[in-house]
């Protein structure tokens, strides 16, 4: 295992009652993947590849910042029955063009890049809307296929399919959105994909009404059901970090303090979502 991916973090100290977190959950450690490889890409094979060992709960790829890579190691929680015994036997087998190798890696070396500010990307992340792909494929399939479609345009940080057809692919780079809304048609297993702006106009900003979902997406500004969705990958996301960095005090007080910030918007889009609800159900009720 490379000892620049060790070298200057911290040890997680768990205390006796995560036992049984720990009797339920484990940590492996991945290797043998080509570093130059963009890190949801990674993910989103991995995840596949150890869909069968368990709930994947989190996946940790540390990056060497200075030379624009990945580090040679990813750290994977799996949560489930035997899920340490079941991803051991997956070392050795072929992960789409590279051999995995799978090792037990022990909760007191959790481990976490040094934070430093090639860490924020220069690039704002621009969303495009895409609808047209086949919707009988398994969700990661379509993920994966829609990552590799739009990798051109710039680096895919997240792809979000939804039940009625339509995804959201999330991307950092110079004029990735213009890029990317150029492939508006092109054919991607067979099937011709429609790329549009997400954009919201001044007049749903005011109204703030959530959208139905139609065969072609959503209209107008980001769906309440979108908005919870990102808000709980990116509590998720603190969340973790503030586990991983225990001993920075003032690092974590103020994630503590976002991580407060993005529990009210979760709750915000909650409540309106559950208005919005009550408010379907009693239209419904005097329509009848």
């Amino acid at each position: 295992m490379e000892e620049s991916a060790i070298k200057g973090l911290k040890l997680l100290e768990l205390n006796d009652s995560d036992a049984k977190t720990r009797s339920t959950r484990t940590k492996i450690s991945v290797e043998g993947y080509d570093t130059r490889l963009r890190e949801y890409t990674l993910k989103l094979a991995l995840e596949k590849h150890f869909a069968s060992c368990g709930k994947i709960t989190t996946i940790y790829v540390p990056r060497d910042y200075k030379r624009g890579i990945l580090k040679n190691v990813t750290f994977m929680w799996i949560k489930g029955d035997d899920a340490e015994e079941k991803a051991l036997q997956l070392s050795g087998t072929d992960v789409g063009g590279w051999t995995a190798l799978v090792k037990p890696a022990p909760w007191q070396k959790d481990i976490m890049d040094p934070w430093c500010p090639a860490m924020r990307s220069k690039y704002e992340t621009q969303r495009v809307r895409v609808t047209g792909y086949d919707t009988w494929l398994p969700e990661i399939d379509i993920q994966i296929a829609l990552c590799e479609h739009f990798s051109s345009c710039g680096e895919v940080t997240q792809v979000m399919v939804l039940p009625c057809g339509s995804g959201s692919i999330y991307l950092e780079g110079e004029r990735c959105e213009d890029k990317a809304l150029k492939l508006n048609g092109c054919n991607m297993g067979g099937m011709n994909l429609v790329v549009e702006p997400v954009k919201a106009r001044p007049e749903d900003l005011k109204k703030r009404k959530g959208r139905p979902c139609t065969t072609t997406g959503y209209t107008g500004y980001m769906p309440l059901s979108v908005s919870i969705e990102v808000a709980e990958e990116k509590k998720k996301k603190i969340e973790m970090e503030v586990e991983m960095e225990m001993d920075e005090k003032k690092k974590k007080k103020k994630m503590k303090m976002e991580l407060m910030k993005v529990g009210k918007e979760l709750k915000k889009h909650m409540e309106k979502k559950m208005k919005i609800d009550m408010s379907k159900k009693k239209r419904m009720k005097i329509n009848i």
